[in-house]
């Protein structure tokens, strides 16, 4: 098994435990776990693209992108804000856009 492969699997065998914990915390407890679940699904994805980095392999821009926003709705609901969804992925993509032209003419140097 692959590096890549291996990142992969340990991220989405955490996945299936958040969701399996949130899940019976959530009947046991009779609280809404969505908070919660958004915040661990984007630490996962972000988590994962960090050790991606670390090993020298390519980051998944569109995981890494999926992770930030759950992350950033999961953060917001547990302060008790609601965020817009649409504007929230707009300033996102204008962020990553912004991020990879910088990240391109630091390159070139």
């Amino acid at each position: 098994m692959n590096k890549s492969v291996a990142l992969t699997s340990l991220a989405w065998g955490s996945f299936f435990i958040l969701i399996g914990v949130s899940w019976a915390a959530s009947n046991y407890y009779a609280i809404d776990m969505i908070t919660f679940v958004a915040l661990g699904a984007g630490l996962i994805l972000i988590g994962l693209n960090v050790a991606r980095t670390g090993l020298g392999m390519r980051l998944s821009k569109f995981s890494l992108f999926i992770g930030i926003v759950a992350f950033a709705f999961g953060g917001a609901a547990l302060l008790n804000y609601k965020l817009p969804l649409l504007e929230t992925v707009i300033v996102l993509i204008g962020l990553f856009i912004i991020a990879e032209a910088a990240r391109s003419l630091t390159k070139s140097k």
